[in-house]
C-alpha cells in the first residue's frame, strides 16, 4: 500500500520518510478509495460537524451558514451540513474539509487500515474540496507526516526543500513533519486526499520507558522559585533525578524496548460485518461459515496455568486448551465451516464460534 502513493517503498523509507518531501506521479486515480461522487453522497447524507469544516483563506467559515438543523427520531438534531448551503460556500471561494475520512467512508478505512498495518505509524485521512482560485489553509507546516493524493482537478503547492509544485489527478506528495507548505488551487476545482502519518519517535519510545522511573515523579521542593530560594537545593535535585534517568537509560536493553515497541503498536480493528454477524447468531450450526475479521490477526499464547490466551488487539480473552486445535485453523485466516472446527464435540464447536463473533474476532461468512 506504501508502494501505491511513494513509488520503491525501499528507496522512500531509507531517503525520503522523515527527511525530505517527495513528489511521485503513481499513475493511479484512487479510486477506489474516493471519488468527487462519494464526497457528493457524504455530504448530501446527515454529515455533522466536526466530521465537516468549511476554510476560507486559512479561518473557518460560520457553521451557521453552512449547517442546519433537522429532525430525527423526534429530536432536533443541530449542526448538520446543508448541501445547498455548502454549494454556495464553494461558489464564495471556501474549502470543505472532510475529516476522519477513515472512520466515516468503509473505502477510506480500509486503505488506512491496510497502509498502517505497513508502516506501523497510526494513520488518519481527510479530504479537501477547494474551489478554482482559493486557497483552504495558510501557509503552515503539521506535526505530523503528510501524503497528498489528487483525486480531481489540479492543485499547486508551495514546500520548503521541493519549491513549487502542481499535482495532477493521481500525483502524490509526501510532506515530513515540521516541513512548511501551502496550497491553492487555479482555474479548475480540487479534492485531494491528506493522509496524516502520525510518528511514532524514538523520543516517545525513551520517554516511555523513563516513565517507569519513579524517582522522576518526585515533586520540586516548596518554593523553587521564590527570591529567597536555595538554588543549591534545587540543583542537588535535579543532579539526583539526572543521575536516576542517566542509570534507566544505561541499564536499558535496546532489544527489550524494541520488543516493548513492537509488541505496543497493534493497527486499528476493523468490524465492518460484526453486527450482521451478531443479529444472524440464532441461524448459526455445523454448516455456517466463519472466518477472521478484517484487520491485523489475534496472536494465541498459553498462560502459565495451561490455558490459551488470545489477544485480540484492544483486549485478551481467555480460552480453554482444548480449543487450541480449532483456533489454529481459525486463525490460518480461510473461511471455515463451523461443524469442521477439529477436537470438538458440535455443541462446544458452537459455544467457541459463537462467543468469538460476539467478541468480533470473527464474522459469519455466506460463502457456505
Amino acid at each position: 500500500m506504501l508502494a501505491r502513493c511513494v513509488g520503491d517503498a525501499e528507496h522512500f523509507a531509507r531517503h525520503r520518510w522523515g527527511r525530505a518531501p517527495q513528489l511521485h506521479a503513481t499513475g493511479d486515480d484512487f479510486a477506489d478509495v474516493l471519488t468527487l461522487a462519494e464526497v457528493d453522497r457524504l455530504l448530501s447524507s446527515t454529515a455533522r460537524r466536526p466530521e465537516v469544516r468549511v476554510m476560507r483563506s486559512g479561518a473557518p467559515v460560520d457553521a451557521a451558514s453552512w449547517c442546519t438543523t433537522v429532525r430525527l427520531g423526534g429530536r432536533q438534531v443541530p449542526d448538520v451540513v446543508d448541501p445547498v448551503a455548502i454549494g454556495r460556500a464553494l461558489d464564495d471561494g471556501a474549502t470543505v474539509v472532510l475529516q476522519s475520512l477513515h472512520r466515516t467512508v468503509p473505502a477510506v478505512g480500509r486503505f488506512a487500515s491496510a497502509l498502517e498495518a505497513e508502516v506501523s505509524h497510526p494513520v488518519q485521512v481527510n479530504a479537501y474540496l477547494t474551489p478554482p482560485g482559493a486557497a483552504g489553509l495558510a501557509p503552515h507546516a503539521d506535526g505530523h507526516d503528510v501524503i497528498a493524493v489528487q483525486l480531481h482537478g489540479t492543485k499547486a503547492w508551495k514546500v520548503d526543500g521541493l519549491g513549487d509544485v502542481a499535482l495532477q489527478p493521481g500525483d502524490a506528495l509526501y510532506v515530513p513533519a515540521g516541513t512548511r507548505h501551502a496550497a491553492e488551487t487555479a482555474e479548475r476545482s480540487s479534492l485531494h486526499l491528506t493522509i496524516g502519518i502520525i510518528r511514532i519517535t524514538y523520543r516517545a519510545a525513551i520517554q516511555r520507558h523513563l516513565a517507569g522511573t519513579t524517582d522522576l515523579d518526585a515533586p520540586l521542593p516548596i518554593g523553587y522559585a521564590a527570591d529567597a530560594a536555595d538554588v543549591a537545593e534545587l540543583a542537588a535535585g535535579l543532579a539526583g533525578a539526572i543521575g536516576s534517568a542517566a542509570t534507566a537509560l544505561s541499564d536499558a536493553d535496546p532489544a527489550a524496548l524494541a520488543d516493548v515497541e513492537h509488541r505496543r503498536r497493534r493497527p486499528r480493528l476493523r468490524h465492518e460485518g460484526h453486527v450482521a454477524s451478531v443479529v444472524a447468531l440464532d441461524e448459526l450450526g455445523p454448516g455456517s461459515c466463519v472466518r477472521l475479521r478484517t484487520g491485523p490477526p489475534p496472536t494465541l499464547t498459553t498462560d502459565d496455568d495451561g490455558r490459551l490466551r488470545l489477544d485480540v488487539g484492544d483486549r485478551v480473552l481467555h480460552l480453554p486448551a482444548v480449543a487450541q486445535p480449532a483456533l489454529d485453523v481459525l486463525l490460518e485466516g480461510g473461511v471455515v465451516a463451523v461443524g469442521d472446527l477439529p477436537d470438538l464435540d458440535e455443541a462446544s464447536r458452537l459455544v467457541l464460534a459463537r462467543r468469538l463473533v460476539r467478541e468480533g474476532v470473527l464474522v459469519l461468512d455466506a460463502s457456505c
